[in-house]
């Protein structure tokens, strides 16, 4: 088993292409209400956010849920910051040009998350997991079984992308000591670094099971066509290092789909922001002095950091019991105060009374970039599945040991783990999930989550393939992770015991997705038909890839740019 992700409790809501992971409950921990408000994006990044936003399932971590969160931050000089005021203390921070205004500072700042920042101007994936680097270890050294968010900036020095975009614009300066540019060598470390991305994953989650972590890729540099005096490349260099850039681009959402991170595309939400556009995030060759050239500026960093918080805010896939209200650039329309769910495979959450538009702007971004998307209601009452045990005020009486309860209404809830008598009020849960709506409490039921399917009996062993996730746990509270084949139904193999003196056992995932028809319109190899334009979900045993198409398509990986599941038989499946 590797790659173990978030302990998850039953919740009514959790967190191009988007991959999702298919829990079908929502995660604890780290995140709040689905029906919490996103995190505030700037109006720069917000304008980019319809590109910008692809995820596999994690725990939804909102502004406010943040505060206190133990969060680590690595990578390189896109993380760092170099010649953005002011330095941070130390000379190890010195040494590596870490800004106390990089990304990972301002959403430490806004979220109240308590940073360790070692990110590195240089660093290579071998300076995140084995070499040292500006007087400090390896970077994976500061992640801790406490570590709950990490985020990661890496690759770029791997494979030399700044490197030779930088010699390539000397040469053509006719400077001196350019350096030289080898496309053999860049090609090459092309083909590796996804998987030393997926290594410094898989490192997070062998020291922390539980922490969420969010691949930020790599600022646009280079504008899409043409250049400026100010990016001194010809026309066949400008070419490579775009397909340089892609390249690295895919490589990191290639990792992320592998291990199950969340993506943050600031590569596609900085198209229109790059070193020649009129509001750039990233400096030219020859930049003003002080600054660093090719790399990113304060607009650029805050830009990020916007990307990130709101990343942090979403969750990905549909939690069991919401139903389809509106499809993009409609308007939801129901009765009362409810949660709301927009997104395709990854989901922005508003708690809206009587209606809400079915748009972006609505839900504060786009949680599924370059995806048809759709609006979904969360059931009147309690969650799906489980049984009202006491109205507000009340008590609730809980049999057996422990058992999660919950106290809200209509999709916004607030969990507890306990045992016998609990009072069903706001003091006792630690706020008020729904404000001005009558509340009551529920008992989450034992067995499996909606939709999943029980594989072993806890001491056995759950029949899975690698990349299958696989729940444990009962009684609504779940420990997830993903598997590398068969699985031991262990406290061990999950990082934890979700929840003590119970029996538990193990669960893989449903066949279709939630909030899409479960009978699928193709099996792997046939076509998929419908009219006009479509998301698809595409994959199996509750892991699934999104893409919208036209027209009706071939079920098959080629179509979607990646296999959600090696070595499975794969379906496609349409919304209703």
């Amino acid at each position: 088993m590797a790659n173990i992700k978030q302990r998850h409790r039953r919740r009514t809501g959790m967190l191009g292409l988007v991959l999702s992971v298919g829990f079908a409950t929502g995660c604890a921990n780290l995140g709040g209400s689905p029906g919490a408000d996103p995190s505030p994006v700037d109006s720069a990044a917000r304008e980019s956010l319809s590109a910008a936003s692809s995820s596999a399932a994690s725990s939804s971590v909102t502004t406010a849920s943040a505060a206190g969160v133990e969060y680590v931050a690595m990578g390189s000089s896109f993380a760092a910051g170099p010649s953005i005021p002011p330095v941070k203390e130390g000379s190890v921070a010195a040494a590596c040009s870490r800004s106390n205004n990089n990304y990972a500072s301002i959403v430490a700042r806004d979220t109240g998350a308590k940073l360790t920042d070692v990110t590195c101007s240089g660093a290579t994936t071998a300076n995140v997991l084995t070499a040292s680097q500006g007087g400090q270890s390896a970077q994976i050294n500061a992640v801790k079984s406490t570590t709950r968010l990490v985020t990661v900036t890496i690759g770029g020095n791997d494979v030399n992308y700044l490197g030779s975009v930088v010699s390539y614009s000397c040469q053509n300066k006719g400077e001196a000591n350019c350096g030289t540019v080898s496309t053999s060598a860049i090609d090459t470390a092309l083909g590796a670094v996804s998987g030393r991305i997926q290594n410094v994953v898989k490192a997070v989650h062998k020291i922390s099971p539980q922490a969420r972590v969010l691949l930020v890729n790599y600022m646009t540099v280079l504008p899409d066509s043409g250049t400026c005096t100010g990016v001194p490349l010809t026309a066949s260099q400008l070419a490579y290092e775009r397909t340089v850039a892609s390249r690295l681009a895919d490589a990191t959402a290639a990792a992320a789909t592998v291990t199950g991170a969340t993506l943050v595309n600031v590569a596609a939400a900085s198209h229109g922001h790059d070193a020649c556009a009129s509001t750039p995030w990233v400096e030219k060759y020859k930049p003003a002095s002080g600054r660093a050239t090719y790399h990113p500026n304060e607009a650029g960093m805050k830009a990020v950091a916007s990307l990130v918080k709101y990343m942090i805010g979403t969750s990905g896939p549909l939690p069991a019991g919401y139903t389809r209200c509106a499809s993009e650039g409609g308007t939801c329309t129901f009765s009362g105060t409810r949660a709301v769910a927009f997104g395709s495979g990854a989901y922005a959450y508003k708690t809206a009374t009587g209606s809400i538009p079915c748009t972006s702007s609505a839900f504060g971004g786009d949680p599924a970039a370059d995806i048809v998307k759709t609006c979904y209601i969360a059931s009147a009452g309690g969650p799906y599945g489980y049984t009202k045990c006491a109205s507000e005020g009340g008590t609730c009486s809980v049999p057996g040991y422990n058992r999660d309860v919950v106290f809200g209404a209509n999709g916004n809830f607030k969990h507890l783990v306990t045992k016998g008598g609990v009072a069903c009020t706001s003091a006792k849960f630690g706020g008020d999930p729904a404000a001005n709506v009558l509340k009551s409490c529920y008992l989450a039921p034992n067995g499996a989550p909606a939709g999943w399917t029980k594989c072993s009996a806890e001491g056995g062993t759950c029949a899975a393939v690698a990349g299958q996730p696989v729940m444990y746990g009962a009684y609504g509270s779940f420990n997830t992770a993903v598997a590398t084949g068969n699985t031991a139904c262990t406290t061990a193999s999950f990082g934890g015991d979700p929840i003590g003196n119970e029996t538990k056992s193990c669960y893989t995932g449903p066949a279709a997705p939630a909030g899409y028809k479960t009978t699928a319109c193709a099996s792997q190899g046939g076509t998929c038909a419908f009219t006009g334009k479509r998301t698809v979900a595409y994959g199996a045993k509750g892991r699934y890839v999104y893409k919208t198409l036209s027209g009706g398509t071939t079920c098959k990986a080629a179509v979607f740019g990646v296999d959600p599941l090696y070595g499975v038989l794969k379906s496609c499946y349409l919304t209703y």
